[in-house]
């Protein structure tokens, strides 16, 4: 198995796709710090933690990561030599699996340090109650757990959609159209969504009164990332390899 995992990840190092989306983490990173910190003037600890969110806020680019990488095989044709190396499609699935979560999260790393080093100088100036070290190791935390799940709940959605741009048409209709449609038909259910259940995955837990629950939240994040991975896995594995 842990043959596979490093075949994967010697793919992701030869290919741009990787490194594409993340320098655009980063750089949105970047932004999103500077833009909540400095633009949002944050003076109350939610607010600050909500400047700081950035594996819940900037989990989108690694989820749509995880479903370019894995919807690539199929759209290169580049499954077909790997199946001959391993023709079980469950231990072959779960190593690409491992190997995408492994590179979001050292993406996420990065994220994190970037976001930290640029917003916690900022945050120091603001008026208002100060991030302790449990908040950051919190966000740090949170963040690392938000990038790992939604890079897995992608990389399972490519498995299952294999086409690239359905996939991914599908997955922003959903989050950025579906999902704010949701709270008109039910605010309980939007809440445990893939967008809200990152970002209170990301920032540790809420600390307002009607925030959704840090566990609840990540097992929602858990449940959405479970469901894809075990379809993505279970029609994979009667597919034909083209």
């Amino acid at each position: 198995m842990s043959r596979l995992v490093r075949g994967e990840l010697i793919k992701m190092r030869t290919t741009r796709t990787a490194l594409g989306f993340g320098i655009a983490s980063v750089l949105l990173v970047v932004a999103f710090v500077l833009l909540t910190t400095l633009a949002g003037d944050p003076d109350t600890l939610n607010d600050k933690r909500d400047a700081l969110n950035v594996g819940g806020a900037l989990s989108i680019p690694l989820l749509i990561f995880g479903i370019v990488g894995a919807t690539g095989e199929f759209r290169h044709r580049t499954l077909a030599p790997a199946v001959l190396i391993a023709p079980d499609r469950v231990r072959l699935g779960l190593a690409r699996l491992a190997a995408y979560v492994f590179t979001a999260l050292a993406v996420g790393v990065i994220m994190l340090a970037a976001g930290l080093a640029i917003g916690v100088p900022i945050l120091a100036g603001q008026p208002g109650p100060e991030l302790g070290g449990q908040e950051y190791l919190q966000m740090i935390g949170g963040g690392l757990l938000a990038v790992g799940l939604v890079a897995a709940l992608g990389t399972g959605i490519g498995v299952l959609v294999r086409n690239q741009v359905a996939a991914v048409v599908g997955v922003l209709v959903w989050i950025f159209i579906v999902e704010p449609l949701i709270p008109l038909a039910s605010e309980d259910v939007a809440r445990y969504g893939i967008l809200n259940s990152a970002g209170s995955v990301g920032i540790g837990g809420g600390v307002a009164d009607d925030a959704v629950p840090f566990a609840a939240s990540l097992a929602a994040l858990v449940g959405w990332a479970l469901v894809f991975v075990t379809l993505g896995l279970l029609v994979d594995r009667r597919r034909d390899v083209e």
